[in-house]
This record gives C-alpha cells, structure tokens and sequence, in this order.
C-alpha cells in the first residue's frame, strides 16, 4: 500500500514534459509579444510599425527579452523557493521555534483565516473583486489595467483548481488558464509598449546622442523637414549633401533617417521619417554622434 502512495506521488514524466513544454511555449509567446508591442511603441512616433520593418519572431522575442533588467531575477528565482518551502512545510515546521508555531496555529483557527486557507474561497474573492473593477472600469471610473488584469490572472485558476479532477472541473480549469495566458500576455504587452513609448521619447530629448547621417545624391531629392540643409556641389557624381539628418534604424539595405529638431517639435508635429536605399545614385555616410560632456 505504501509503495501504491509513492507511485502515486511521484510525477509522471509525460506530466513534467507537458508542464515543461507549456511553460517554454508561454515563456516564448510572451517575449514574442512584449518584443512587438515594444517595438510598436518605439516605432510609433516616427509612424512606423514593426510589421512594415519585416522583423522576425526571434527578433521580437530578444527585444521581449531585453526588457528584464538584473532585477527580476532574484524575485523570478524566489518563485520555485516559495513553491518547494511550500510542498516542504511538513518537515520544515519542527525548525520553527515553539512560541511561533503556538502564534501561528491560533492565527489559523480563526474563522477568516480558515476561509482564506481555501482555494476555491480565495480564488471567488479574488475574481469577484475583478469583475467589481471591471463593471466600475466600464462606468468610467478610473482603473489601472495592472490592477484589473492581476486577479484575472489569479482569481479563476484558484477558483477551478480543486476540480480540475472531474470532465468539467478540468473544461473550468482550462478556460480559467487560457484566460489567465491571455491576461498575462495583455500585462506584459501594456508594460513593453510603455517601455517603448519611454525609449522613444529618451531618443527625440537625446537627439545628438544618435548617429548623424550625411546624404549625397546625383539629384535634388525631397528632403523638407525643420533642421535639414543643402550643399551643392559644382563637379562629381553627387552633386547635393544633405545634412541635420539622424539615424533611427537600420533594416537591411534600408536606412530610416529623422530630422534632428527640438522635441516640442516632435509634440507640434513638425516631425517625420525618410527611407532611403544606398543606390548608385545615393550614398550614406553615417559619422558618431555628438557627446555631452
């Protein structure tokens, strides 16, 4: 009978390498969709759209990833620390000191408490509290998406976890966890496009910073934005240099260049973005950009 209970405890393999594929198949989706929305909010100023820039999914998952400063990481490995601690609590509790345990086992009777040892009882809380932000969100009063969308997360799959073990409990639970995935990716996408929009507006105050680009061509091209000049040459194959022009990005043969003036200038409007082709009858020059000292 005890060997049963052991086989029964321990984990099928097929069970972790399910578990093992959906986590990696989240993980990834997530840094794919936080790279784009990133990048959608970066790009957004200049009325560019990461989709017009042709960028791969590995690209988007390495901007995805970027965005996780050294930060995280301890609280991201505390996680399966908590979850162990947790599954280990039984062997743990003779470390705990006598007095403690006392304090703790009386703050476990209480009648509140004992509610909120309850999954199901704590996983209706926490989605009733969603849906009352929802109904106040969609009356007009101000709402954080963050604020809205961690009980989402949370709320249902606590609330369907006890039944996860019968044909509609695990239906519940299923929708409950796709629920949570798309919450989860809506957080992470709002955080990487607020990213995005910040980096963007460090860019327009911080001009000088970017490389400057000197355009030559054989003919006068139209290149009208505050800020841009033109030199004419008398001889050579280009016979115009047009300077005050910035790097944005470089995609392929592709060259997206921004005038560099005043960020009230950006907010005005007066901003845009040329793209060019290194052509035979166009020529680059890109030269560092100008420090601060």
């Amino acid at each position: 009978m005890t060997d049963d209970a052991s086989e029964v405890d321990q984990p099928r393999p097929l069970d972790v390498v399910g578990l093992i594929t959906l986590l990696v198949a989240t993980g990834a989706a997530i840094l794919i969709y936080m790279g784009w929305a990133y990048l959608d909010g970066y790009l957004q100023p200049f009325s560019l759209r990461p989709t017009d820039l042709n960028y791969r999914p590995d690209e988007y998952a390495l901007y995805g990833l970027n965005l996780f400063s050294p930060t995280f990481l301890p609280w991201m490995a505390a996680v399966p620390l908590a979850l162990v601690m947790l599954t280990r609590r039984a062997a743990l509790l003779p470390s705990v000191p006598a007095r403690l345990r006392a304090i703790g086992g009386a703050i476990r009777s209480h009648p509140v408490i004992r509610l909120l040892g309850s999954a199901v009882a704590v996983g209706a809380i926490i989605t009733i509290t969603a849906m009352v932000l929802a109904i106040a969100a969609l009356t007009g009063r101000p709402v954080s998406t963050y604020l809205l969308l961690a009980p989402v997360i949370v709320g249902p799959l606590l609330l369907t976890w006890s039944t996860r073990g019968t044909p509609l409990g695990r239906l519940a639970f299923a929708v409950a966890a796709a629920v949570s995935i798309f919450c989860l990716l809506w957080a992470a996408s709002l955080y990487a496009l607020q990213q995005g929009r910040h980096s963007a507006r460090e860019l327009v105050e911080k001009l000088s910073d970017r490389p400057q680009v000197a355009l030559y061509s054989a003919d006068t091209l139209a290149v009208n934005a505050p800020g841009v000049t033109r030199e004419s040459f008398g001889q050579g194959a280009y016979k115009f240099r047009y300077l005050g022009l910035r790097l944005l990005i470089i995609r392929g043969e592709t060259y997206y260049l921004i005038p560099e003036i005043a960020p009230a200038q950006w907010t005005a409007g007066y901003g845009r973005t040329f793209v060019f082709k290194e052509e035979d009858d166009i020529r680059l020059e890109i030269l560092p950009g100008t420090r601060r000292g």
